[in-house]
């Protein structure tokens, strides 16, 4: 064999091993970036509870709205004193009651305080069964005021005068940051975990348009997402109200879904 033909098979071995190389660097990435978290869900599957970090779930139901099946988010968060869940499942009584038992079954903790973000029916229409259990729920006196108006029993209005929370060690943070989706929408804040449950005030990726604008102010809502980012400035991981969670940029989609909706 002649050197030229050496070298031919050479460089063309080379050339194989560097794709099979580049190959198999590429697959271990793509496999490191696949989501690790425990998903869990109930026989009829209209609840699902996902696993973030060690202490903190997200649960996610599902319910049918103008003939169409949407979902919806809340937080579960795990303490030393027990679990905090933040916003009721959506639906009734019964699928809030469900919840709850997946909750002692799969996060090994009884619910022993809630939050109700705002008073609309995907965030507190289960309100009844966590009272009818002696769980503590707890909003700003605008939500409770609301809530009322819509039918539902009052939360504890204690939020406004004490907004930061701390169960056994963990830090609950809840903010009001002013009208959006609602009169009386409020952040959740996990400083442990830089993590901020943006509820229906933060809208998702996918998030084509803004949603229901029935009781919004989108004249006021892109202020109050610019009062959260400043207040917040090392955020993580968002979970919004509908929709997969992620990063900081929801409430940069939020404000430019904000934007296109006044310049129509």
């Amino acid at each position: 064999m002649s050197m030229r033909a050496v070298g031919k098979v050479t460089v063309s071995l080379l050339v194989a091993i560097l794709v099979i190389v580049t190959s198999f660097s590429y697959q271990a990435t793509a496999k490191s970036k696949e989501p690790s978290s425990t998903s869990i869900t109930n026989p009829d599957k209209t609840i699902q509870l996902t696993k973030l970090n060690d202490n903190v779930w997200a649960h996610t139901s599902y319910n049918v709205w103008n003939g169409t099946t949407y979902d919806h988010n809340g937080l579960i968060v795990s303490t030393s004193k027990g679990a905090v869940l933040i916003d009721t499942a959506w639906g009734n009584d019964q699928k809030t009651e469900e919840l709850l038992q997946m909750i002692e079954k799969h996060v090994k903790q009884k619910v022993v305080l809630a939050i109700v973000t705002h008073a609309h029916d995907d965030s507190i229409s289960g309100i009844r069964a966590l009272l009818n259990q002696g769980i503590d729920v707890r909003s700003t006196r605008l939500t409770a005021e609301l809530a009322v108006k819509y039918g539902y029993p009052s939360p504890n209005p204690t939020l406004d005068e004490a907004p930061v929370l701390k169960i056994g060690g963990t830090v609950i943070e809840t903010f009001y940051p002013g009208e959006g989706h609602s009169q009386d929408n409020i952040t959740v804040w996990l400083p442990k975990y830089k993590l901020l449950f943006g509820g229906c005030f933060v809208k998702s990726l996918e998030a084509k348009d803004l949603g229901n604008l029935l009781d919004a102010n989108v004249e006021q809502w892109d202020d109050s997402i610019n009062k959260v980012l400043k207040k917040y400035p090392f955020i993580k991981t968002v979970v919004a109200g509908h929709g997969n969670w992620g990063d900081k940029s929801l409430l940069f989609h939020t404000l430019d879904l904000i934007r296109q909706h006044t310049q129509k």
